[in-house]
């Protein structure tokens, strides 16, 4: 585990990585494939000749470690972390911020101060065009 973690940290881009963005790259290296019979391995460091370091690891177990971090990839995508660390989910932040904004959208009575409100905003609304013109007939 700490010789995979070293190698994926070791090749990401030099600002240091969160610890979440960390957790992530270490699951995509291994949902890739680099577990899996016939891909890269993990060489150990130690040895003189090329040997893998889970070289001890059934090719079954290798297929579930991949399928495990795919899944956990999925839930990290679905903002489920909790579920990957095997913990309770936190409660909602009671002063979280609105992710889209503060704007609030404007009431269709409450035009402005001008006398007609569609003349602030340059619009008309279609359905009064239409009954505009059946009555213009």
């Amino acid at each position: 585990m700490e010789l995979l973690v070293e190698k994926v940290l070791s090749s990401s881009p030099p600002p240091p990585l969160s610890p979440g963005e960390a957790l992530r790259r270490v699951m995509e290296a291994l949902a890739s494939g680099i577990m899996l019979p016939g891909g890269p391995g993990l060489l150990d460091p130690c040895e003189k000749e090329p040997v893998d370091a889970a070289g001890m690891l059934t090719p079954q177990q290798r297929e579930d470690i991949t399928a495990s971090a795919q899944h956990a990839l999925r839930l990290l995508a679905f903002r489920q972390i909790f579920k990957v660390l095997g913990m309770d989910q936190l409660p909602p932040n009671k002063f979280a911020r609105n992710r889209f904004g503060t704007r609030k959208r404007r009431r269709e009575g409450s035009g402005g101060e001008g006398n007609d409100p569609e003349a602030v905003d340059g619009k008309k609304d279609k359905k009064e065009e239409v009954v505009k013109m059946e009555t213009d007939k």
